[in-house]
């Protein structure tokens, strides 16, 4: 089966329920979340990733799926690699896809078995690292039969995980089910942990005070962060909303307020983000836009700071990001390219920070992704 096959496979009615759930869950974070998927049947791994995959594609943001090729490659390449990420990997939100259920091609399978419980082992032992320096999910597949050995071996993994899935023979079930009559419902969010409820009821107390000062705004936004951890989008666009309508008052006639201009612009993006999440494209390119104006603004009020010069590149990202949802071709490129003289400028004024350095690739790859996006000759000249 192709890739393109694989993307396209129908799936079982339960396998439609777990895909649909996976992808909700996956569509609404932009942070480190762990997420175990436990299969012995390839073909359904396939073609649920092959499904993710073509998700990214269409968004740009790229799938990435390493392959380590020996056991030498898997236990000390790759861990270095996912604790101490690029910046230009670090502001992905694709997910990270780690298959480990399958050998590589000369690699004995006992060996491979012994390698992948060793990585996990020293990823256990790594796990606050881990959440610090991946900023995106990580979505772990691995052989259902070793479901209970893993669960004892990497207790601090399985502790932090937000999402699990075990898969079933979901293609060959396919041809003998019916399709469900009704779309699966969308899964409930995750429980708020004690730590997360304690934020949302710091703002809750603000909130019913009407509070306005900043430290409300910053209590408001470790809520919002709080509760788009969990899943929960309306109570996050919620805050999101408040966060915005504070920080204009508090802007009110200090138009020249930098820290103030900056506070508008970050609620503006949190207010995008949710719109993103809920589906609406629209809304979420106009609080973009006006993030982008705002913080162009800031740059010519505080010069081309480091902070200045990486806020506009964040939101050029995102106004690309929308435009391209948007088939709006031309302006999403034209954003990126602008984001790739912007972060070369950054890379050529502090040639040794390397989070700056690697900046233009990043913007680089960007653009020669969405050249190739579907529809995307439409937008040439």
């Amino acid at each position: 089966m192709t890739s393109s096959d694989s993307a396209k496979a129908s799936l079982s009615p339960d396998g439609e329920a777990a895909w649909l759930r996976l992808k909700l869950h996956l569509e609404w974070l932009d942070c480190f979340d762990l997420i175990f998927l436990f299969s012995a049947h390839p073909a359904a791994v396939r073609a649920l990733r092959e499904r993710l995959a073509a998700i990214h594609r269409a968004r740009v943001t790229g799938l990435e799926v390493p392959a380590p090729q020996s056991v030498a490659e898997l236990l000390n390449e790759l861990l270095p690699r996912l604790l101490h990420p690029p910046s230009y990997q670090q502001a992905l939100n694709a997910p990270l896809w780690l298959d480990l259920t399958r050998p590589p091609a000369g690699v004995p399978a006992a060996d491979w078995q012994q390698a992948r419980l060793n990585f996990l082992a020293r990823l256990n032992e790594r796990r606050e690292p881990l959440r610090r320096a991946l900023s995106r999910p990580m979505v772990l597949v691995l052989p259902l039969a070793e479901k209970a050995q893993i669960k004892a071996l990497a207790p601090d993994l399985w502790a932090i995980r937000r999402f699990s899935v075990e898969t079933g023979n979901w293609l060959a079930a396919e041809r003998a089910a019916p399709p469900p009559t009704h779309p699966p419902e969308e899964p409930a969010p995750f429980p708020l942990t004690d730590a997360d409820q304690a934020l949302v009821d710091e703002w809750q107390r603000l909130w019913s005070k009407r509070e306005l000062d900043r430290g409300a705004l910053l209590a408001a936004e470790r809520a919002f962060n709080a509760l788009r951890r969990s899943g929960r989008v309306k109570g996050a666009a919620e805050v999101a909303l408040w966060m915005a309508e504070i920080a204009r008052r508090r802007l009110g006639n200090k138009k020249r307020d930098s820290e103030a201009l900056r506070d508008l612009s970050v609620s503006l993006d949190n207010v995008g983000k949710t719109d993103q999440a809920l589906g609406e494209w629209e809304a979420a390119r106009a609080a973009f836009a006006e993030s982008l104006d705002i913080r162009r603004r800031i740059l010519a009020r505080v010069g081309e700071t480091p902070e200045a010069l990486r806020d506009l590149s964040v939101s050029l990202n995102n106004v690309g990001n929308t435009d391209q949802a948007l088939g709006e071709w031309e302006s999403a490129r034209a954003a990126l390219r602008e984001g790739l003289e912007i972060a070369e400028r950054l890379a050529a004024a502090l040639p040794d920070q390397v989070d700056y350095k690697d900046l233009p690739d990043w913007f680089r790859r960007r653009l020669a992704e969405l050249a190739d996006a579907p529809g995307a000759l439409s937008g040439r000249g």
